[in-house]
């Protein structure tokens, strides 16, 4: 007995401190009136609307370590700082668990006390893991669109025209962001964002990541997309493209930053002065390691302008192609090249000092080859090729005829199901997706020998189940292989005794009226008078009636 009651008041304390869902604007009406009453562990769901406040920002978290997210996406929750205050503040110890989801945050100004991070300012003890939010058209000197101090995480995030008071001034930084700590940006769209120092996003002193993310249509004084001062940031499979500055117009690395790039395309970018793709001005040690530097222009340096280096740049199995004034430019610089590909610059492919550590291609053309895409095929370049979904390129003045001819079969990716463990594609495709390929010109019933699991329709939906499982769980089984997508409408089944949602054919047979695609709150009023429930209301009921007729005993 003793060991219940403790369990009792375990389960009642659990209760009791278990976190609270707080919902905006039924609970309260603004999302700040939400924070100042929640605690550590609750959750603040918003509805759609525009959000405004006072003070310095519309929303500070406060230290406290909540989840705040809205219920609809950004397209309909704003959190709005009117040109007059910040949108989100993370004042510092929002620990892990800290979350934002699903906001534009717009028009925020950064208060004059701390001009940093118009729309959204984290600090250096705040781990907040912001998701799905639009930052955009926000100012600030430091980080117009973000500054963040910390270890945020910041995932498939847009941020757009964001600028500083005044793009050609020396005192701003990071027009979409400002990076100081160890945060990590995965899928994020940093877009036509401007200031003097990393138009798209700004490093100093910090060894954050960048996943996948673009950075384009970006404008700075020193790196148009990216600004790089000390540490050394990783930035992976992301894109730079189509930025402008007078120097840097890709990317520009100062005074010891040591980045490391990989899969990494820098494109179609502009500089006035030197480094259309990149400058490295007094750089660290930089690795570029299966990166694309192509199409990029400026009069000095069109693809890399290095400078004064004080330590190696290396390129391993990178692209540095149509460029134009020039590939790379060394200017008392250290570099060295692996494996690289140096081809179809205008004026030249080096100029200046570099290492030659074998494997490289200098041409003056870029060689065209077969690039083979399934039963496609086109000769390219290996960088368009690159470029092509699934293509594979076969080396210089290869022909299409020399392309492999691809066989299909059924891969079977995962116990279970056919219609969900199985693709039909290649041997190379279903090897690289872990698969077990069962041949050229097999099918998908070989992944699991019939009878093929086929729709059990259940009156929530749906499960490709066998007849027998099908049974247990009370559910209409349709044949072996035959899909979901067979299943028949449900609908309120509307007898005198109630209602229950099921097929047309159940309810036939229960004597009811079907309402197809209705809810049992569409039925009528049960029948009264009904007293043998046979759903009819005639002579049989009156003479059960009359039957008991008298006195109750």
């Amino acid at each position: 007995m003793r060991n219940i009651l403790a369990l009792a008041v375990a389960i009642s304390i659990s209760a009791i401190t278990s976190a609270a869902t707080i919902q905006v604007p039924a609970d309260y009406p603004t999302i700040q009136d939400a924070v100042n009453a929640a605690t550590s562990g609750d959750e603040i769901v918003v509805a759609p609307g525009v959000y405004t406040g006072t003070g310095d920002s519309v929303v500070d978290y406060l230290g406290k370590t909540l989840s705040i997210r809205s219920n609809n996406g950004p397209g309909l929750t704003f959190i709005d700082g009117q040109g007059a205050r910040r949108g989100v503040t993370f004042s510092g110890g929002e620990a892990a668990g800290t979350a934002l989801k699903g906001f534009t945050i717009q028009n925020g100004l950064a208060p004059s006390s701390n001009d940093e991070g118009g729309g959204l300012w984290s600090s250096a003890t705040s781990s907040p893991v912001i998701t799905d939010c639009v930052v955009k058209e926000s100012t600030a000197w430091y980080g117009s669109g973000m500054m963040i101090r910390g270890a945020a995480t910041v995932v498939g995030c847009d941020i757009i025209d964001n600028h500083s008071y005044d793009d050609t001034s020396a005192n701003s930084y990071g027009g979409g962001v400002y990076c100081l700590g160890e945060a990590t940006f995965i899928g994020c769209d940093i877009l036509n964002n401007g200031s003097y120092w990393g138009g798209g996003i700004a490093f100093l002193a910090s060894n954050a990541t960048l996943q996948g993310c673009t950075m384009a249509g970006n404008n700075a004084v020193q790196g148009g997309g990216a600004y790089v001062r000390d540490f050394s940031p990783t930035l992976n499979s992301c894109t730079l493209a189509g930025n402008s500055a007078e120097y840097g117009g890709g990317l520009y690395l100062f005074a010891s930053a040591s980045p490391g790039l990989t899969g990494t395309v820098i494109e179609d970018n502009f500089a006035e002065f030197s480094g259309g793709g990149v400058v490295c001005y007094q750089h660290g040690p930089t690795t570029f390691e299966n990166c694309t530097i192509a199409s990029n222009v400026a009069p000095n340096g069109g693809g890399f302008w290095v400078y004064l280096s004080q330590d190696t740049l290396t390129l391993t199995e990178c692209r540095v192609t149509d460029n134009d004034a020039g590939g790379i430019r060394s200017n008392m610089a250290l570099v060295t090249l692996e494996d690289t590909l140096v081809c179809g610059n205008v004026v030249y492919q080096i100029d200046g000092v570099w290492t030659d550590a074998g494997g490289n291609d200098l041409s003056v053309e870029c060689a065209t080859g077969a690039c083979c895409t399934g039963d496609a095929c086109s000769v390219v370049t290996l960088v368009a090729c690159l470029a092509t979904p699934g293509g594979s390129w076969l080396g210089a003045d290869t022909l299409c005829d020399e392309c492999p001819t691809i066989e299909t079969g059924a891969c079977c990716l995962q116990e279970g199901l056919a219609s969900g463990g199985c693709l039909q594609t290649d041997f190379m495709t279903c090897d690289s997706l872990g698969g077990d390929w069962l041949g050229p010109g097999s099918d998908c019933t070989g992944c699991e020998p019939p009878p093929q699991p086929g729709g059990c329709c259940v009156t929530t939906g749906c499960l490709l189940l066998s007849e027998e499982n099908c049974m247990m769980l009370g559910g209409l089984w349709l044949g072996d292989s035959i899909p979901c997508t067979a299943c028949p409408p449900t609908g309120a089944c509307c007898t005198c005794d109630g209602c229950i949602v099921t097929w047309e054919s159940e309810c036939d047979a229960l004597g009811g009226d079907w309402l197809q695609g209705l809810p049992c709150t569409d039925c009528p009023p049960p029948c009264s008078g009904d007293i043998n429930g046979d759903g009819i209301v005639d002579g049989a009921d009156l003479s059960a009636l009359l039957a008991t007729w008298g006195v109750c005993p």
